[in-house]
């Protein structure tokens, strides 16, 4: 298989598993979404726990595809959009948020969140990537797996 149609494959089925892992991350933190809305200390904790949760994902991902290959090096960006999608669908399907505002609020935090963690995350695949390449070339290439 060429390189192109590999990367395309690859692109493929990261956009698959983050599509589904948006899901599986709703569905856990689904009855957690209205404490958003809370005015107090508790409101800003629960907003800082989604953040953390998309920024960390998002960075996982980027890191993970950017650590493989030189092309589609802003793909990640894309996988963080994809990995909010399912959040924002099925939140504003199921009404959990109160009204315009509070939901706007919510759905551009998370967003700028996941955008944030692919930028991290193309970092650190590059340096990861980087590294593995030096390392490999330092060894001289003599070393075989499984040896």
């Amino acid at each position: 298989m060429s390189d192109t149609k590999q990367q395309i494959a690859r692109a493929f089925a990261f956009t698959g598993a983050t599509l589904l892992l948006g899901v599986v991350v709703f569905f856990f933190t689904q009855g957690l979404i209205p404490f958003v809305e809370l005015p107090d200390i508790a409101g800003s904790v629960f907003s800082l726990g989604f953040i953390l949760i998309f920024l960390n994902l998002s960075f996982a991902l980027g890191r993970r595809f950017c650590s493989r290959t030189f092309e589609m090096e802003r793909f990640p960006y894309f996988l963080g959009l994809v990995l909010v999608l399912p959040t924002v669908v099925l939140s504003l399907l199921t009404e959990r948020l109160s009204g315009i505002g509070p939901a706007a609020t919510f759905i551009g935090m998370i967003t700028f969140a996941a955008i944030v963690g692919a930028f991290l995350g193309i970092r650190s695949g590059g340096r990861r990537r980087d590294r593995l390449i030096r390392e490999a070339l330092e060894s001289g290439g003599t070393s075989t797996p499984g040896s």
